[in-house]
């Protein structure tokens, strides 16, 4: 007598019923989805072993020379290092920082296009202008907030004063002398708190960045500036500008005896900016999780510190979500004060 299994067996050479067939082809399917689904799995980090396999563009929204250029280059040549890969500085400056952000946003999302920003570019700008191309929280992963610095006041020679009480006494008796060099919206919006905070009405003149707006103060074109400490000192070394004040809680380590607004008689009057890497939105989470470890790891060497550092940087190294939120936090500290002292700021 047969068994069961033989008694089901289909004859040689004997097509398989439907039935049969169904049993069949269900197992291959389940077979197939499993080696795709583990696949999907393994895909993003095998992605990210293999990261980066070529060049790594780095958009930089500013000329170079300013405090975001540099701060790029020292960490992306340290990258470059760590990956065994070359790093190309791209400089998209102009338009407030907004072209070079645009741009960013636009880029491929694989982590070969990574973007260097500070507050000014993606805290300010939203509150500033109502119509920008990018959307900074929508069209950025954050990466790491890599360093910080405070705002300085300095003022050309050539307008006689050494205090902020002098300079405000100045602008109040010669309106119209004095004309403040704009390198983006950082400083732009600085030079509308100091306005607002001081009483007096300073002209805005706007450069493509701030390195030729620290060039426009050297050759006197422009009498008063507020660059970060970090892209000042440069112009600052020049012994041809005059440092006035720092805009921070504490004087600056880097400059112990210059004093700070609140010492200078202008108290309340502090800000501070960051510079900040990012990748744009869709950028594959594993891609993105390697670039920020290894930023971190790149601050974390000595050398980047010191060469950071002698630009009278404070190094920072955050992570993706402690960048996320400063920038929200900032985003809405600007957009109160902005409000609140009913400024009107133009592109």
């Amino acid at each position: 007598m047969r068994t069961d299994a033989a008694a089901h067996a289909p004859r040689p050479g004997a097509r398989p019923g439907r039935g049969q067939a169904r049993r069949c082809a269900t197992p291959v399917k389940r077979v197939a989805g499993a080696t795709l689904a583990a696949a999907l799995l393994v895909a993003p980090g095998a992605q990210a072993q293999d990261f980066p396999a070529r060049t790594v563009r780095v958009i930089v929204p500013s000329s170079p020379g300013g405090g975001i250029d540099s701060t790029a280059r020292v960490v992306s040549a340290r990258l470059a290092e760590l990956w065994g890969q070359s790093t190309v500085i791209e400089n998209r400056a102009g338009g407030s920082m907004i072209i070079g952000a645009e741009a960013a946003a636009k880029s491929r999302p694989d982590g070969y296009t990574l973007f260097f920003a500070h507050d000014g570019t993606m805290s300010m700008n939203p509150v500033v202008f109502p119509k920008l191309p990018y959307d900074p929280q929508r069209d950025f992963v954050p990466l790491s907030l890599v360093t910080a610095a405070p705002l300085i006041l300095v003022v050309h020679p050539s307008v006689g004063v050494a205090s902020v009480r002098e300079l405000i006494a100045y602008a109040r008796a010669n309106p119209g002398r004095l004309n403040h060099a704009t390198g983006g919206t950082a400083t732009l919006l600085a030079l509308e708190l100091f306005k607002a905070f001081a009483k007096v009405e300073i002209a805005s003149v706007n450069y493509k960045g701030l390195a030729p707006a620290n060039a426009s103060l050297l050759a006197g074109e422009t009498q008063l500036g507020f660059p970060d400490l970090g892209s000042g000192a440069a112009a600052l070394r020049t012994g041809k500008l005059r440092l006035v004040a720092v805009a921070d809680a504490r004087r600056s380590k880097f400059f112990p005896d210059v004093p700070t607004f609140a010492e200078a008689g202008l108290p309340g009057y502090e800000t501070r900016t960051w510079v900040a890497a990012f990748a744009p939105a869709g950028t594959p989470p594993a891609v993105s999780a390697k670039i920020e470890n290894d930023i971190r790891r790149a601050l974390s060497a000595a050398e980047v510190r010191e060469r950071l550092e002698r630009l009278n940087f404070d190094v920072v190294g955050s992570s993706g979500e402690e960048l996320a939120r400063v920038m929200r936090a900032d985003t809405e500290k600007w957009g109160k004060l902005i409000r609140e002292r009913g400024l009107k700021l133009e592109q």
